[in-house]
């Protein structure tokens, strides 16, 4: 372990009274929060602004969140690896940085001229968006969070990951009316300035809260005590640790590539649903306002949803739970877009009344909205909680860096298609049908993806159990980082850990 790990483990809060877990739980919900509405609670909402300003079509400006997308997957891939190794703080610190410049960068966007080459507005918004943008936010967002969320907690994993995750929601509620409100009031350049300021101030604070995982602060996931890490009621945090599956063990099994494509294909439904539907409530005949407070209605179900769901996960079976939430959201999918096609629905008074909105909304979208907001509610905890239990939290990082650019790309795809589709015919709300339709499919598929095993070599303890208590054992007692099978029983390596234990040792005497 190096000397700054182990200062990080003596200033450790062992004692606290709080599980220092409870506190990465709330970072996670504040960075999630920044980093979904800045990238995607914003995007619907400053499409028709910015476009209309420069004169863009929709899939022109949805270009931008493709781009971005796929920067998210390269990415992502080696940021996965690097979460298990060095924890998420510092790829925070860094992240955020960029992030705020790009966002105060892309409200100066303008065309100007370098060395006789002129750089077009839209040529800026795609790098900045596609590539700038999206290199920080990778480092912010839900995949940093997340993987660290499941190695603090085992058995209440869904929980903590659902109540984390419901920073994702409040994006949704609070970025599309604040960003309405202030291009309304000042304009779209405004706002990103806006948006900025608000993000480096609360990541910032996020970041100074995450640690990489228990052990090395001498604590275990779930708040378990070393007595009972070592009796029955710790068996499930050990197992978890002992049977995760390495990135190169992932990808030889079936399960990966089949929860790839069934949260890949149903998570479709989330930027279609985040990117376009306001768009489709404005074309439909709405205000900008009427439209934006739609999106939140959704996102605002889907956080109140997410103590549910976390709640069920950790109490029945996952998958049985996906085929539900996915069912009920292209239920409401089927409903958005029939209610695009009714333009005298009845209305129904909201209790909310502000500024330019009058509290009323559309009945039919309204309850569309209802149903989506909480079918995808459980989408994420769901997904965590799955990936989790079926390769562990050791390699959790670069296990989910793997499948991430397949469900990435998915996206990526869908949203400029949507868009270029509805302005071609004129309307969105074949797309939305075409949405449903992949929220059921995935409903089917979850239900027979098998969890894999971990295989154990002939050299293995004839008890995986005792393998399992001298495996943690080591990490807890060594502080030993993830490595690669490969480099496990090198005479390098056996040196380093015990070069490591002599310098923890001395440090700790110093120390006393």
């Amino acid at each position: 372990m190096t000397n700054s790990n182990l200062a990080q483990r003596s200033t450790a809060p062992k004692n606290s009274i709080i599980y220092y877990g409870y506190w990465i739980t709330l970072a996670a919900f504040f960075a999630q929060l920044i980093s979904v509405g800045t990238q995607n609670g914003v995007t619907s909402t400053m499409l028709d602004a910015m476009s209309g300003d420069f004169g863009w079509e929709r899939s022109e400006f949805l270009l931008g969140q493709t781009g971005s997308r796929v920067t998210m997957a390269l990415v992502g891939f080696v940021v996965g690896a690097w979460i298990d190794r060095w924890g998420g703080r510092p790829l925070m610190v860094v992240g955020m940085t960029i992030v705020g410049a790009s966002m105060f960068l892309t409200s100066a966007i303008q065309e100007f001229s370098i060395a006789g080459i002129t750089v077009s507005p839209l040529a800026q918004w795609l790098v900045l968006r596609s590539v700038t943008f999206t290199i920080g936010a990778a480092m912010i967002g839900n995949l940093v969070v997340n993987v660290t969320l499941a190695k603090w907690w085992v058995e209440r994993r869904g929980l903590m990951v659902a109540i984390a995750a419901t920073g994702v929601s409040m994006a949704g509620v609070i970025y599309p009316i604040l960003t309405a409100i202030v291009i309304e009031g000042w304009g779209w350049r405004e706002a990103w300035q806006v948006h900025a300021v608000i993000a480096w101030i609360v990541v910032y604070a996020a970041a100074m809260v995450m640690r990489r995982q228990p052990e090395d602060y001498g604590l275990h996931p779930d708040n378990r005590t070393a007595e009972e890490m070592q009796a029955t009621r710790g068996k499930a945090v050990r197992e978890d640790f002992e049977n995760s599956l390495t990135r190169s063990e992932a990808l030889r099994t079936w399960s990966l590539y089949l929860l790839v494509l069934t949260f890949g294909t149903a998570g479709i439904g989330i930027v279609i649903a985040l990117s376009l539907l306001v768009p489709l409530a404005t074309d439909a005949g709405y205000s900008l306002i009427v439209a934006a407070s739609l999106s939140a209605t959704m996102s605002l179900w889907a956080a109140i949803s997410k103590p549910f769901w976390g709640y069920t996960i950790d109490h029945y079976d996952a998958k049985k739970l996906a085929t539900i939430g996915f069912s009920i959201a292209g239920i409401g999918f089927l409903v958005v877009a029939l209610a695009s096609q009714m333009p005298d629905q009845p209305t129904v008074r909201y209790p909310v009344e502000f500024w330019k909105f009058n509290g009323e909304l559309p009945l039919i979208f309204l309850l569309g909205c209802t149903l989506i907001g909480f079918g995808f509610g459980g989408q994420i905890p769901l997904q965590e909680t799955i990936w989790g239990s079926f390769f562990g939290r050791r390699y959790l990082g670069a296990v989910r860096s793997v499948g991430m650019p397949f469900s990435i790309i998915f996206g990526a795809i869908a949203v400029p298609g949507a868009a270029l589709w509805g302005e071609v015919t004129g309307d969105l709300s074949a797309p939305f049908m075409a949405t449903a339709v992949c929220w059921f499919a995935g409903a089917i598929l979850v239900l027979f993806i098998p969890k894999p095993k971990k295989k154990y070599s002939e050299s293995s303890p004839e008890s995986p159990d005792i393998a399992i208590r001298e495996g943690y054992s080591q990490l807890v007692n060594k502080s030993v980082l993830p490595e690669t099978p490969e480099r496990n029983d090198s005479p390098q390596r056996r040196f380093r850990l015990h070069s490591n234990q002599s310098k923890r040792s001395k440090y700790m005497t110093d120390k006393d």
